[in-house]
């Protein structure tokens, strides 16, 4: 008894001279402190369900690796270096894994494969309802994405083609238009004309970025807005905690910006109601969303509407761009490639009028094998994908990984990945001709390495969208101008894409003429002309 009372006032005495000394009870805490992050970093590094796979020391220790990675804009390069020193499966967080066979594709993505997208996204939820994007789980999100298929139905999309041609024309008159400058920054260019695009799609008239300057700012409130996403996706307390609100103030502000930006365009078509608008009474994405229903037989929320709105906004314009100043950089930087394209559509079409959608544009071999090479080299999703496994684990690549387990395909890693792409630094469109340089299962063998625009039940809905734009806009352009590099140098190596999520880009930098005996089209509106 006297023994236990004698170390119970030790114990008290310890913690009195612990407390009233700040000195003591700092180097208390600090010692506390280095001891829990001692244990949990031999925890995750030999320990950990993951311990086994290869990564740097700092990514296996803490997301604070990653979180770098992306704020340095070369997340997605870096997984790229990280396979070609560690090899197909690399460890890139703590709880996170890269992998870049074609077979994890196929494990990841696929229909019945047994994960949800990663915490990652929910950072991107600008509603109080989540979007067809934000949408962790596979259901609901397939429920969400039925209601978006019918805009990009084929119907649709037929009816689409000549109001695309109507920013294309516009497109083309400002690049050599004197009230433009002469020098011309690509990225920012195809910028216009692909939000351009998405209005017309969505709300059934562009946002103007073409023809009026003052409206321009709102590109950097999106890439704001979407780096946002990403930032705030790899540690999500960051982004709950509002620390990271601190650490990029702008960043968020511009984000607020955007959104209210949006949701005032949205607002705006709502008000218009469900019919058909303009003189010719066409379907624009919003006729098919507010004469839409949810899962439950209802029509779709205010808040749904407007999630939604944003959302097409965000993914259907900035990654078209990527792509199409990618096809022309590599054109540019390959004149015989150049040469070749130029010829076939010379060859096939008499006038600029001509190039429209359907035959004779899909015979054309050349123009669509540029544009695969530039989805490949110019990734519009450079980054990670990520999946998180569900209860009951899944085996990719025929390993098994517990839930909880993140994990996807890079883009820029699945486009880069030598062992499948012969020459993979190379802008090689004929590697996409079976026969040309290739073999059909060598071409086949190469294509399951990577997917540009996603596979399963997350794959790109926007994808026929984008590949009119890119198929239509690169061979009206090739037929009509001719391109003078601006800066020359920058063709020394390839096109340089900064991952934000969505891809930050900038040039080619190109001054523009008209071809001996081309002309410009006419810019009179498809509206104006049925009417």
């Amino acid at each position: 008894m006297a023994s236990w009372v004698v170390s119970k006032v030790s114990t008290s005495g310890l913690v009195d001279h612990v407390v009233s000394n700040p000195k003591q009870l700092a180097i208390t805490a600090l010692t506390a402190i280095f001891g829990y992050v001692v244990v949990i970093c031999i925890y995750r590094v030999y320990f950990h369900p993951l311990a086994k796979y290869p990564g740097p020391f700092f990514a296996k220790v803490t997301s604070l690796y990653d979180f770098y990675q992306a704020w340095s804009e070369h997340r997605a390069h870096n997984v790229l270096a990280l396979h070609r020193k560690y090899g197909p499966i690399v460890r890139y967080a703590p709880s996170k894994l890269a992998f870049s066979e074609p077979q994890a594709w196929n494990d990841i993505y696929a229909y019945k494969a047994n994960v949800r997208k990663s915490d990652l996204f929910a950072a991107s939820q600008t509603s109080t309802e989540t979007d067809t994007f934000s949408e962790l789980y596979k259901e609901p999100a397939l429920k969400k994405r039925k209601v978006l298929s019918y805009g990009f139905s084929e119907n649709s999309l037929r009816s689409f083609e000549a109001y695309m041609l109507d920013q294309i024309n516009i497109f083309c008159h400002q690049l050599v238009s004197p009230s433009t400058e002469k020098v011309k920054d690509m990225s920012l260019w195809f910028n216009y004309l692909s939000y351009d695009i998405m209005g017309e799609l969505v709300f059934g008239k562009g946002f103007g970025m073409l023809t009026d300057p003052s409206l321009r700012y709102i590109l950097d409130l999106i890439d704001s807005t979407v780096f946002s996403y990403l930032l705030g996706g790899i540690i999500p307390w960051l982004h709950k905690s509002g620390i990271m609100t601190l650490l990029q103030p702008r960043m968020y502000a511009d984000r607020m910006k955007f959104v209210a930006e949006s949701t005032k365009r949205i607002v705006e078509r709502i008000q218009l109601g469900p019919k058909a608008v303009g003189v010719n009474n066409r379907k624009d994405f919003f006729h098919h969303l507010l004469n839409g229903v949810d899962e439950n037989g209802n029509p779709l929320s205010t808040e749904r509407l407007g999630a939604e709105g944003v959302l097409l906004i965000l993914a259907g314009s900035d990654t078209s761009s990527a792509s199409l100043a990618g096809t022309l950089f590599y054109l540019m930087q390959q004149p015989t490639c150049l040469k070749r394209l130029r010829e076939e559509l010379d060859s096939t079409f008499a006038s600029i009028d001509d190039i429209r959608l359907g035959n004779p544009l899909t015979g054309c071999v050349y123009l669509r094998a540029c544009v695969d090479e530039a989805l490949r080299m110019a990734s519009a999703g450079p980054g990670i994908s990520e999946r998180t496994v569900l209860k009951g684990g899944t085996v990719v690549d025929g390993e098994f990984f517990p839930e909880g387990t993140t994990m996807g395909a890079g883009g820029w890693a699945s486009s880069y990945n030598q062992k499948y792409i012969r020459d993979c630094d190379r802008f090689w469109p004929e590697r996409h001709i079976p026969g040309e340089v290739m073999s059909q299962e060598e071409i086949q063998l190469a294509r399951s390495a990577y997917w540009p625009f996603g596979m399963g039940a997350r794959k790109c809905v926007g994808m026929k969208v984008a590949l009119n734009e890119l198929h239509l806009t690169i061979a009206r352009m090739v037929y009509l101008f001719e391109f003078t590099p601006a800066k020359p140098e920058e063709f020394k190596k390839n096109f340089e894409i900064l991952d934000h999520q969505n891809p930050k880009k900038y040039g080619p930098y190109v001054t523009f003429s008209l071809r001996q005996g081309r002309k410009l089209p006419d810019m009179k509106p498809t509206e104006l002309q049925e009417e």
